[in-house]
């Protein structure tokens, strides 16, 4: 398994990114400190293209996944309070935040809606991607 933090290539950019950084001083203990190994980043940033930001965003996406399903919402007798539940928050919006500056974000905006409809009431309409 490796762990390597260098913010001179893709691989180490995208870990600082997904703020997958073990501290300095400390090893790196694999699910503890740190959570996508060097391969798991190098596969991020194939499946996009190299687009370092919307590599960032799919990994955040999917560190949003493993934070909700450990979420927990804990008190005890008001004194000790737990609450794991906004670290999935967190990485959704970073990976909102990291698809707009992407430049892959889609955005559909629509400002009229026009239908051709029979005296039947079939729908006329052409559609993309209809070959009639």
């Amino acid at each position: 398994m490796a762990y390597t933090a260098d913010s001179t290539s893709d691989v180490g950019r995208l870990r600082l990114l997904l703020y997958d950084v073990v501290p300095s001083g400390t090893s790196a203990v694999y699910g503890s400190n740190y959570y996508f190994e060097d391969a798991d980043l190098e596969a991020l940033l194939d499946v996009n293209a190299s687009d370092l930001w919307s590599a960032a965003a799919d990994g955040c996406r999917g560190l949003a996944a493993k934070f909700a399903a450990e979420a927990l919402d804990l008190s005890l007798d008001g004194s000790v309070k737990v609450d794991k539940t906004k670290k999935a928050q967190f990485y959704l919006s970073l990976a909102e935040q990291y698809m707009g500056r992407s430049g892959w974000d889609v955005s559909e905006y629509i400002d009229s809606v026009n239908y051709r409809v029979s005296g039947t009431g079939s729908d006329l309409s052409e559609y993309v991607g209809d070959d009639e």
